[in-house]
Parts: structure tokens; sequence; C-alpha cells
């Protein structure tokens, strides 16, 4: 275990490797991940991999002759499970903090606002309007930018989750919105209506064009949703089916951990909502509904983006329950 590096995904070759947050290769000796199917440990298994690279740290299971560690795509959970593999240390210390940075950036929830904030900075590193990163690194192929993040944040991240009070040129925009989006919710303007033995929740915001035009403006921010912040919305329910509406435009998805292996619950499984989007668009006489397939990350069932809906949200809504009770 001692002098492990971090190398690109696709340059592992038969160098022998531990893979966090991703699916092994054939020279793997250890995936900690909480991918479906990645054969990770079941006694080191957890709602994250960030998690699970921490049930490894903590416990005596083997420690393989692994020389490198490495992930196929970029994100905050990735980033803290690799950062804990190469500095357990510092990550023991921390790590609290940690996992709620990995549990914003993968589930839209946190405790700490700071948290929240890092997994902002960290978006905007990965975002080609928003990265200190020269832009012509956005235009190469997806793995070399995954490497090339993993290479300059991995080196930088305990600076950064430290002091990210200093880096709130990152931050602000997305926060602002976030601290928008709470207090309408809290006052009632966004309504959050739960269903729970569906597991399905009801997010309703005001149609009018003067609220939406009162919504702190921010473009390309990963978990903006119309005129709220899924941070927000999800920090208030537990439903793992969301549908938005603002009573002309409406959009549901299942949420990311309907799609990984969870250990602390279990939510209801995804079901194919393409008999849903076909109903749907027999009750509007026309074809704009379109459900994306059930093993996508965060499949949607919405309309076209310049399609508004003559349903109403009750009957978007009565549809959703009428179509989920079906299947209980």
């Amino acid at each position: 275990m001692q002098g492990l590096q971090f190398v690109p995904y696709k340059r592992l070759g038969f160098t022998p490797n531990i893979i966090v947050d991703s699916q092994p290769l054939e020279s793997t000796l250890l995936t900690l991940s909480h991918w479906p199917g990645s054969g990770s440990p079941p006694e080191l298994k957890a709602d994250l991999s960030a998690e699970i690279v921490f049930n490894f740290l903590e416990t005596d299971f083997p420690r393989p002759e692994a020389e490198a560690i490495s992930n196929n795509h970029f994100d905050e959970d990735g980033l803290v499970g690799l950062f804990a593999l190469l500095n357990p240390q510092i990550a023991q210390e921390e790590k609290d903090f940690l996992l709620d940075v990995a549990t914003a950036g993968d589930f839209g929830t946190f405790k700490n606002r700071e948290a929240a904030h890092v997994t902002f900075v960290l978006q905007a590193w990965a975002e080609p309007a928003r990265s200190p990163l020269n832009r012509t690194v956005f235009q190469r192929p997806y793995d070399e930018i995954t490497s090339i993040l993993y290479e300059e944040l991995l080196p930088r991240f305990s600076n950064l989750f430290q002091r990210v009070h200093f880096l709130e040129q990152y931050w602000k925009d997305e926060d602002t919105l976030l601290e928008w989006s709470e207090a309408a919710i809290e006052s009632g303007e966004i309504k959050i209506e739960e269903y729970r033995d569906l597991d399905f929740a009801v997010v309703q915001t005001p149609g009018s064009k003067e609220w939406a035009a009162a919504r702190p403006q921010l473009d390309g921010a990963r978990w903006t949703h119309q005129i709220c912040h899924q941070y927000a919305v999800h920090n208030v329910t537990g439903c793992s089916r969301i549908l938005v509406s603002d009573g002309n435009r409406h959009d549901f998805y299942y949420r990311y951990e309907t799609w990984v292996e969870l250990v602390e619950r279990k939510p209801l499984p995804r079901l194919d909502l393409k008999p849903l989007a076909a109903r749907l668009n027999a009750l509007e006489n026309k074809k704009i509904w379109r459900a994306e397939g059930v093993e996508d990350i965060v499949p949607h069932l919405s309309a076209e983006v310049k399609a508004d809906s003559k349903l109403s949200t009750a009957a978007v809504k009565e549809a959703f329950i009428e179509f989920f009770t079906s299947f209980t």
C-alpha cells in the first residue's frame, strides 16, 4: 500500500491497482465503489464510495499489493475517496466533513454549509466557463479531462477544503441561489408534497414570470433546476422520485441514489417511464413528453425544452400517482 499514486484510468494497463467509485479492470486488485455490479467487498459496502474507502482504511481488510489508484470519471465522491487513500491521516481527521462533501456531490444533500461550498468550487473546476484551468483542456477527450482534474486537484484538495472561504468567487453565486431556494421553501412559496408510500415528492413552484424573474441568475451549475436549487429540495425530502412543476413546465427525475448500491436505505425500484410518457402524450393530444431509459444515471421524464404543457400540475401529479400505485 505504500507508494500508491494516482494513474489515469486508461493508462493503468497491467499496473496492479485499486479502483475507487467506478468499475474494475483486469489489473484491479480491489474495487471500492458503490456502482452497481462493481464487485466491492460486501463487508466494506456503504452508501458512498468514499465511505467504502474509509471502511477499508479503518478495518483490517487485507491490503493488496497495489501500485496505483484510479477512477474513470471526475466527481466529488471519487475525489474524496482517492484523496483518503493517498492521505489517510489527514482524511481520518476530516472524515465527517469529507463525507459531507461526497454526499453533497453525489446525492445533493449536506449538513455543513461549507461542504456545499466545496462542491460548488469543485464543480466550477470542471466547467469550462468557470474553471481556473485553461479552456483548451476541455477540448480534449473526457478521459483526459478527468485525469487532468484529478492530477490538479488531488495535491490541492487539502488546502481547498480547509480554506474554502477564500474561494468565494467560485461558490458565492450558487450559494445565493441555494439560500434563495431554501427561503422560498421555508416561506411556502415553493411547496413540497410527499407521498412516502410511493417514494414520490412533488415540488411546485409559482408559475408567475415575475416570481421567476426574481430568481438569482446562475447558468451552468449542475444542481440548479428551473427556479430552485436541488440541494434545497433534497435537504427537505428523502423521496427518490421527484416531480418539479411550475404549472406550465413539468420535469420528473429519479435521484442518483436509485442508481447506486445503497446500504443504509433502499429506495423503491426504478420503473420504466415510457408507458407513462405515452399516457401524458395522449392527455396532451400531442407528442411532447419523452422518457429517458431507467439505465441512465439520473433519468428524466419531461416535455421538450420549448414545449409548454397544457396539463396542470394536479393532472400531471395524478398521472404519476396512478402509475406508481399500479406497481404497489
